[in-house]
C-alpha cells in the first residue's frame, strides 16, 4: 500500500540539493539494472564511486557516464571486476577496495540473478542465487566494516525484497543452505529474511552504520535475461508499466540521503516509505539473531579463509 508515500517530484526536488563531495561509495552489481541507476545517481551527487561487476564493458561504459553526470570535476569514479559467486572472490574483491578507501560512506549491495532454475552450488557448495541475493553481500559488508566504521554516516543499502516476502523459511535453522528444502518460493522468503536479520545483526554490533534492506518494486532493466524466452518476452511487456530504473534510484536513495535513515536498521519500501516486517523473523526475535551470526561466522570461515 502506497497510500501517503511521497510523490518521486517531492523526492527529486528533497534532493535535488545533495552533495556528497568527498564521499566515497562503493556499488556491488553497479554494472547494470538498479545498481547501475544508483550508481549514476550517487556520480550525480558527486560522490566518489566504485562500481563492482562482472562485465569489464559495462563498468567502463558507466564509468564514463559518472564522469559525464558529475558536475564536481575532481570526483572519481573507478570499476573493480568481482564474480560475486564465490565469497573467495567477495574477499579479494574487498581487500582491494580497502586499499583503495580508507573510509567508505556507501555501500549499496544489488547484485542478484532471476532463472527458474532448480538449486544449482558454487563451487564453493552455496546456492547461485542465494550467494548472489545473500551470502556475498553481507561477505562485502564483513570484509569491509573497517572502511564503514571510520565513515561518521555510513550506510549500507542492500536491494532485493523487503517487506515483498514476509512469510519467510521455515525451515532456516535446520537446512540454512536449502540442500533439501529449495524451492524458488524458499529461495525468495529466505534470501528476503536473511537480509532482514543480517541488518538487525550488523547494526546491532556496527551502531554508528545504518542498515537498510529495500524492495525495489518493479523497474525497467535487463532482469530475467537468464529466463527462456517466452517468459523474459513476458517480463518485457509487463516492464512497459513499472518505474524507470533512474526513477527507482531516486527512490532507493531516500535510505542515503535522508536523515531518518541514519544509523539504526530499517526495512524501505519501493516509494521509500517504512515496509513491513518478515513475520517469522520478527517471531523468532533473538533466537534468529543468535542463529544468523553463527551461520555466517561459519560460512565465512569456511569459504573466506
Amino acid at each position: 500500500d502506497c497510500k501517503g508515500k511521497m510523490s518521486l517530484a517531492a523526492i527529486r526536488a528533497k534532493h535535488a540539493n545533495v552533495s556528497l563531495r568527498g564521499k566515497n561509495a562503493v556499488v556491488v552489481g553497479g554494472t547494470s539494472g538498479i545498481g547501475e541507476g544508483i550508481a549514476m545517481r550517487l556520480a550525480q551527487a558527486n560522490a566518489n564511486v566504485t562500481i563492482v561487476g562482472r562485465s569489464r564493458e559495462s563498468g567502463e561504459r558507466i564509468v564514463e557516464e559518472m564522469r559525464q553526470k558529475a558536475t564536481c570535476k575532481d570526483a572519481k569514479f573507478s570499476f573493480v571486476p568481482c564474480n560475486c559467486f564465490l565469497l573467495s572472490n567477495v574477499k579479494q574483491t574487498a581487500l582491494e577496495l580497502q586499499q583503495k578507501h580508507e573510509t567508505i560512506d556507501y555501500l549499496v549491495l544489488s547484485q542478484g540473478m532471476a532463472t527458474l532454475q532448480g538449486r544449482t552450488e558454487t563451487q564453493e557448495g552455496i546456492d547461485q542465487k542465494l550467494a548472489l541475493h545473500f551470502y556475498s553481500r553481507w561477505a562485502f559488508v564483513e570484509n569491509l566494516l573497517p572502511q564503514l566504521n571510520k565513515s561518521d554516516d555510513a550506510r549500507v543499502l542492500t536491494v532485493l525484497g523487503a517487506g515483498a516476502h514476509t512469510t519467510g523459511y521455515k525451515q532456516y535453522k535446520e537446512d540454512p543452505h536449502m540442500h533439501t528444502h529449495y524451492s524458488l518460493s524458499n529461495a525468495a522468503e529466505g534470501a528476503s529474511m536473511y537480509n532482514d536479520i543480517a541488518c538487525e545483526l550488523y547494526s546491532k554490533n556496527n551502531p554508528g552504520v545504518s542498515f537498510t534492506h529495500a524492495c525495489p518494486g518493479g523497474v525497467r532493466t535487463n532482469w530475467g535475461t537468464e529466463m527462456p524466452v517466452l517468459v523474459r518476452c513476458l517480463v518485457r511487456c509487463a516492464q512497459l508499466f513499472v518505474k524507470s530504473k533512474e526513477d527507482c534510484a531516486e527512490y532507493m536513495c531516500v535510505s542515503l540521503f535522508d536523515e531518518k535513515y541514519k544509523r539504526g536498521w530499517h526495512l524501505m519500501d519501493q516509494y521509500g516509505g517504512v515496509a513491513g516486517g518478515n513475520k517469522l523473523h520478527m517471531s523468532e526475535g533473538g533466537v534468529a539473531l543468535d542463529f544468523m551470526s553463527a551461520h555466517l561466522r561459519e560460512t565465512f570461515s569456511k569459504c573466506m579463509p
